[in-house]
């Protein structure tokens, strides 16, 4: 089921989104009617999500990343609307945030990182 999310509650909202799933595996990707699709960043770990609004003027602003040579940020001016569906399982989802001229961001949040120890890769999947 879809969350709308109301744009009160963005900030808190991202923030949260951002604490339970940070560095999580996500994909980036930008539909928009006259470019198309452009998919941006593809397994790359969630760094952060921000919501600020200054004067009037709204912004999202994604970080992805696993280091400043594998990295991608996107921002997104005076957004519309914020929504979130989750995975059936409540672990992963898909954040949507629209803008006023329908183009739309979604960040796909897939998996966990693995943590590596001493010999080898072990998941975590904490709420």
């Amino acid at each position: 089921m879809t969350l709308n999310i109301p744009k009160e509650e963005w900030g808190n909202f991202l923030d949260d989104l951002t604490k339970r799933r940070f560095e999580w595996t996500t994909n980036l990707e930008v539909i928009n009617r006259e470019i198309g699709d452009q998919m941006l960043s593809d397994g790359l770990p969630l760094k952060g999500v921000t919501f600020e609004s200054k004067g009037g003027k709204r912004v999202i602003e994604i970080l992805l990343g696993k280091n400043t040579d594998d990295h991608q940020a996107h921002s997104i001016f005076d957004p519309e609307k914020v929504a979130f569906l989750a995975d059936e399982d409540d672990q992963g989802g898909i954040l949507e945030i629209e803008e006023a001229d329908g183009t739309k961001t979604l960040v796909r949040i897939l998996e966990p990182m693995p943590i590596k120890t001493g010999y080898g890769a072990y998941w975590t999947a904490s709420a």
